[in-house]
């Protein structure tokens, strides 16, 4: 049983720590397109940029809990209805700090690493379910 919990705990630290930094670099990689669109065409207005910026946040809300769930998956672990819940929640919150335009490079890994051991934890639980 606590190998289990230990096997579960150290996939869950893996599994998010990929997904994290995966969904930052995604994000980050569509925020920098965002902004080369909007410096391409300064004279669009408002639309300048919008579809890019769109995808960015699309994939900040998106990415974590499908590879969250999918890495799981992969590495045999089921029920993780915890892990990817909270794990998006947590995501969501720690997120709105490491997108602010005032955080530097090892603030965010701090956050990222926050996140990952946070989800390491929660991926130790899995729902109760009857004896037979």
């Amino acid at each position: 049983m606590v190998s289990s919990r230990l096997g579960r705990w150290a996939k869950g630290i893996v599994v998010s720590a990929a997904a994290a930094h995966a969904t930052y670099w995604v994000w980050e990689s569509a925020e920098r397109w965002e902004s080369e669109a909007r410096q391409a065409n300064p004279d669009a207005g408002i639309g300048a940029g919008f579809i890019e910026g769109a995808l960015a946040t699309l994939a900040w809300l998106t990415l974590v809990p499908l590879l969250l769930w999918a890495g799981m998956r992969l590495l045999r672990e089921r029920d993780n209805q915890l892990l990817v819940s909270m794990g998006s929640a947590t995501w969501i919150v720690l997120g709105t700090r490491i997108t602010a335009a005032d955080v530097s490079g090892v603030e965010t890994e701090l956050f990222l690493l926050a996140f990952t051991l946070l989800s390491g934890f929660l991926a130790m639980f899995r729902p109760a379910t009857p004896e037979d």
